[in-house]
């Protein structure tokens, strides 16, 4: 069938995952490389430019299992084929939803899913610095059955041949969660830096993740212990003063880290800086304590 990869590429159209499993199965068996195109946002370009030819498409927009969400007493669970603007209103996850509302535009959020995130890999991809901070776990299914998958071993090893993630997933929020980024504006470009924090007051944790710094988002653990230890748990407030070591201390994790790469207008110096600006204000919008605000004297 005649495709925009070219008119010898291979269209399947699976209506469920098994159907989609037996397609990946049949062309990796073949040897012929194979593309997932579910949004399309960005192997819609890249067929259009000819810089991705592949000898296979597997088209996933009829695969109605992969847009479900679900919602269990510890975990969430979310379809590779759930649209960010799906996820922007969810209340049971409200930094998802920050995250998945800044995600590029209204074109973008429509069409874009999770397991379109998880494909691209990209280093500042909004999504991927969510889901590291929230110890996401990727699952996948082939003919072989189905596995679960940490998220940095996901972004290390990638999908084996035939296999399809069909969704992640993540804790149940346990207490605030956020997600701040510096772009060219705030939802219509790529994320420049970025940084998500959710607070797990079950278990005196917080998670942080930074994106834009490094070659993978990355989680800043020495910050993450100051504040397991700082924080005062039975009221899960800190002062200020420690948002602003928390912010110090993530700055300097980041830079420890393997570096994404240089940018003449953005030089990883000031890059780091910004990680820590936003750790720190993330901090604080999650944990520190706000005052009262002052009622006007009777005249």
């Amino acid at each position: 069938m005649t495709t925009p990869g070219g008119p010898s590429t291979a269209l399947h159209r699976p209506g469920t995952v098994g159907e989609a499993v037996a397609a990946l199965a049949a062309e990796a068996r073949a040897g012929r490389p194979v593309e997932l195109l579910a949004g399309g946002t960005d192997l819609v370009p890249a067929l259009r430019t000819g810089t991705r030819p592949p000898a296979a498409i597997v088209a996933l927009r009829r695969v109605l299992e992969l847009r479900v969400r679900g919602a269990g007493a510890d975990t969430l669970t979310i379809g590779a084929g759930v649209t960010y603007t799906e996820l922007a209103g969810w209340s049971l996850s409200p930094g998802l939803a920050a995250t998945s509302r800044v995600v590029g535009s209204v074109q973008i959020r429509n069409c874009g899913t999770v397991g379109g995130a998880l494909g691209s890999a990209n280093p500042r991809g909004d999504l991927l610095t969510f889901l590291t901070a929230a110890q996401a776990e990727v699952l996948l299914t082939s003919e072989d059955g189905s596995r679960a998958a940490g998220l940095d071993d996901f972004l290390s090893a990638g999908r084996l041949p035939g296999e399809l993630v069909t969704a992640v997933r993540v804790p149940r929020p346990s207490g605030p969660q956020t997600y701040l980024k510096i772009g060219g504006r705030q939802a219509a470009f790529p994320s420049l830096v970025s940084c998500a924090l959710l607070v797990d007051r079950v278990r005196e944790r917080v998670c942080c993740a930074v994106g834009g710094v490094a070659a993978r988002p990355w989680r800043v653990a020495e910050a993450e212990r100051l504040a397991a230890a700082d924080v005062d748990w039975s009221t899960g407030t800190a002062p200020a003063a420690l948002a602003r070591r928390f912010g110090e201390l993530a700055a300097a994790g980041v830079r420890a880290a393997s570096p994404l790469g240089e940018d003449p207008r953005h030089p990883l110096e000031y890059r780091v800086h910004a990680a820590g600006v936003l750790a720190a204000r993330a901090f604080a919008r999650c944990l520190t304590a706000r005052s009262a605000p002052r009622r006007e004297s009777a005249p």
